[in-house]
């Protein structure tokens, strides 16, 4: 499913009906950064409190229509407190309007970080919503900086918020880190990371990686025919994946999920071999006579839950409502779940349009 609507982002979120998303995924225009050349767009107001408010307005109305059930992801950008000296112009905007200068805030010490990413996160918990994690997008490709008084800014932030305690979720893993240890005397190498020690010595190990950290490095990627605020395809990726169902009843909109399977175990450490592995011995054997016996543990897929209304599945749907150039979109459709998409700009949308049609390697 695929919904691209232009218009004024919480006046078209009113149409939608109540709990009809699975999952948000979005970067709204940050605030006081730069000029879009749209009658009504967010991020030129007077103030970042304003700013707030009315984003958190927008938000409501998320939470409105998305299920019980499901996940929203904001990626959320900072500021100083700086004198203005003009506004970045999107090369989209119309030709001849009146270029916003950035506010100062007197009440606000010069040169002082805002924190907007900060506050949003407490007004959208006072609202109601519960923050789940605050991730950190390190861009390891940033944008260099002459600034002589503090350190170059290389992250930005990402907040995953819930509207339930119980909400849809699938873990997602990442590679093992190796680290080194020492085995009769001798250094060997033994994954690390959703291992863990126990008293007698022994760690837990999961093949299929460890549990995914808040911190992802993710490079930069501008799209060539976009203005220059979008957010790259791996960023929207693993919140997709996360926090919106792959299949989802057709009838009652219930997420099949994953049944899972535990199966765990010993692993021996040979003698005169510390880096061999005797697979066969798959639970505690106190007479086996070599020393150092580790537990493994290895998770399988070995379903899916069935609602039992035998009407189909489709994937489920992700919402961005600051839809820009359809990165969201894109991805969601590469991933098999449908989308609905919000824009301002109708110059955007026919970009956004294009790009959601088209095939085209988002990931690299």
């Amino acid at each position: 499913m695929k919904d691209l609507r232009c218009g004024d982002c919480l006046e078209v979120l009113k149409t939608l009906p109540s709990e009809s998303v699975d999952c948000c995924m979005t970067s709204p225009p940050y605030w006081a950064l730069r000029d879009y050349g749209v009658v009504g767009q967010l991020g030129l107001e007077p103030t970042f409190q304003e700013y707030i408010t009315k984003l958190c307005d927008i938000f409501d109305e998320v939470k409105r229509v998305l299920k019980k059930e499901g996940t929203c992801w904001v990626n959320l950008g900072d500021t100083y407190n700086s004198k203005p000296i003009g506004r970045q112009v999107d090369p989209l905007r119309s030709k001849g309007q009146y270029e916003h200068k950035k506010p100062f805030l007197e009440d606000i010490s010069e040169k002082c970080l805002l924190q907007i990413p900060s506050r949003f996160a407490i007004e959208m918990c006072n609202r109601g919503w519960i923050l789940r994690n605050e991730i950190i997008w390190h861009k390891p490709n940033c944008m260099p900086s002459s600034v002589k008084d503090r350190f170059t800014v290389d992250f930005e932030k990402v907040f995953f918020f819930v509207k339930s305690k119980k909400y849809y979720f699938e873990t997602q893993y990442e590679p093992h880190e190796s680290k080194p240890h020492k085995y009769n005397g001798k250094k060997i190498q033994i994954a690390a990371g959703n291992s863990r020690a126990e008293s007698d010595g022994s760690e837990f190990y999961n093949p299929q990686g460890r549990n995914k950290r808040a911190v992802w490095r993710i490079t930069t990627k501008p799209y060539k025919e976009a203005h220059f605020a979008t957010f790259p395809p791996e960023l929207v990726e693993t919140p997709i994946k996360a926090g919106c169902p792959q299949f989802v009843c057709k009838k009652c909109g219930k997420a099949r999920e994953k049944i899972y399977k535990e199966k765990t175990g010993m692993k021996y450490t040979e003698e005169g071999n510390p880096q061999g592995i005797n697979r066969s011995v798959m639970k505690w054997n106190d007479s086996h006579p070599t020393k150092n016996p580790r537990f493994w543990s290895e998770t399988t897929v070995v379903g899916h839950t069935d609602c039992g209304c035998n009407a189909g599945f489709e994937g489920g749907t992700v919402l961005d409502p600051f839809a820009g150039s359809g990165t969201t979109g894109a991805v969601a459709k590469k991933l098999g779940r449908g989308f609905i998409g919000i824009e301002l700009n109708p110059e955007y949308l026919k970009l956004a349009e294009k790009r959601i049609s088209k095939e085209e390697t988002l990931f690299t």
